[in-house]
């Protein structure tokens, strides 16, 4: 399978939907016929003679996570195709709500694993080193030991790797790093920034010396520090519990390729749900490989910016420019217009002594700007001149409130958001 990717990845546009195609046909019939949710929802897609009538997909309403909820033991598959193995029930991080029970067949857990290869190869991965996750929600990898293992990626399943839980504090991450001594670790940007700066505050480096990104947005700020400041060798990769591999980072060019050969993409606008050619939209995903709870035209509530200007790699595959993440990072203001905040941290010193920031939304014309206090510096809070640098970079209608805390926790996944949004 990794080794199709690697010419599947300069398809041209036709030859990459007729091979998309091949692959729906057989999930769209198993959805129909095995999955209850689909029973009367795909219908528009048939015709009297049981043929698909492509022209008429956008007839198939999109749905998010909130209605998977709802739909519950309905979207699972009453039975399976012996080809697609078995399958793995999980739950998502439940990082911005109530977590998703969701169900991954084997097949799409292969694919997963050939699109990490392709990643790895992209970006010229020594498939022999080490590797240090620190992603567990669940705390089945406690301080100090944590886990040790190995088949990190699937050249070399030899090659050791080691896991600890997401929940430790940062120094105990820090400390058992030090003890594992890997060549990679994977984690979520803020996390890897938090190991990076209390290293940095003990005078020591880092014991790694690359990272891959994954679980959250990964900002300029965090990659210019990460890269500029600690050395590192930096690599993201974009996919969602539910729905696997998304994208990844080009090896070339500052921009993503979507995974075509995973998962049809499409990027609709905000209001009447055309489909987006170029700019920002709503991210709505149909996985291939996963028969044993079918996410057919399913809403993540990711936003990102498209184009369909050429990439310097020569990769056909679809690019994304930014990922924006979720609807609760969008900011919504009294006319009605929208924003995707984004400000480097240095942007604030002018007027907030801060180590850490984030910003939330609680009406239309008021945020709450939660701060941690930069022990170097006695600077004084510009609350005046904060407010009108944000109302020009905003919107001119916002108000703040600045409240000083002692530590602006992460969620219980892990994943620490700069801005969220409590209005729709």
């Amino acid at each position: 399978m990794a080794k199709v990717l690697n010419r599947t990845q300069f398809y041209a546009p036709d030859k990459m939907q007729t091979y998309q195609r091949k692959l729906l046909d057989p999930l769209l019939r198993h959805a129909r016929q095995e999955v209850p949710f689909y029973a009367r929802r795909l219908n528009p897609l048939f015709a009297e003679d049981d043929s698909i009538r492509w022209e008429a997909w956008d007839d198939i309403p999109t749905f998010t996570r909130a209605d998977a909820q709802d739909a519950g033991d309905a979207l699972f598959a009453n039975v399976l195709p012996e080809h697609v193995g078995g399958y793995v029930a999980h739950q998502t991080s439940g990082s911005t709500g109530a977590p998703l029970q969701f169900r991954v067949s084997a097949t799409a857990s292969l694919m997963n694993s050939a699109a990490s290869q392709r990643i790895f190869d992209w970006h010229e991965i020594d498939l022999s080193g080490k590797v240090a996750i620190i992603a567990d929600t669940l705390n089945r990898f406690p301080y100090p030991k944590g886990q040790i293992g190995r088949q990190w990626n699937i050249a070399n399943p030899e090659a050791p790797a080691c896991q600890l839980s997401v929940t430790e504090p940062i120094a105990n991450q820090l400390e058992w790093l030090r003890t594992m001594k890997p060549d990679i670790l994977i984690t979520y940007p803020s996390i890897a920034v938090a190991i990076c700066e209390l290293a940095s505050q003990r005078g020591d480096n880092v014991p790694f010396h690359t990272f891959i990104g994954q679980g959250e947005v990964f900002d300029n700020q965090a990659k210019a520090y990460l890269a500029d400041v600690h050395g590192l060798k930096l690599i993201d990769r974009y996919g969602a519990s539910e729905v696997g591999a998304i994208a990844a980072q080009c090896p070339v060019d500052n921009r993503y390729h979507q995974f075509s050969e995973a998962s049809l993409m499409e990027v609709l606008d905000f209001k009447e749900s055309h489909v987006v050619k170029e700019g920002r939209g709503r991210l709505v995903l149909t996985p291939f490989y996963n028969y044993a709870m079918p996410l057919i035209r399913y809403e993540n509530h990711d936003q990102v910016e498209i184009t369909q200007a050429p990439c310097r790699c020569g990769r056909a595959l679809p690019s994304i420019t930014k990922i924006l993440g979720r609807e609760r990072n969008v900011f919504t203001y009294i006319d009605g217009t929208r924003s995707w905040p984004f400000m480097l941290r240095h942007e604030y010193s002018p007027f907030l002594p801060s180590r850490q920031v984030q910003c939330v939304q609680n009406t239309k014309t008021e945020i709450e700007i939660r701060f941690v206090r930069d022990p170097k510096s006695d600077a004084p809070i510009d609350q005046e001149r904060l407010q009108s640098f944000l109302q020009k970079r905003l919107h001119h209608s916002i108000t703040i409130n600045i409240v000083e805390m002692p530590e602006i926790k992460r969620a219980q996944s892990g994943k620490y958001e700069e801005w969220i949004s409590h209005v729709s």
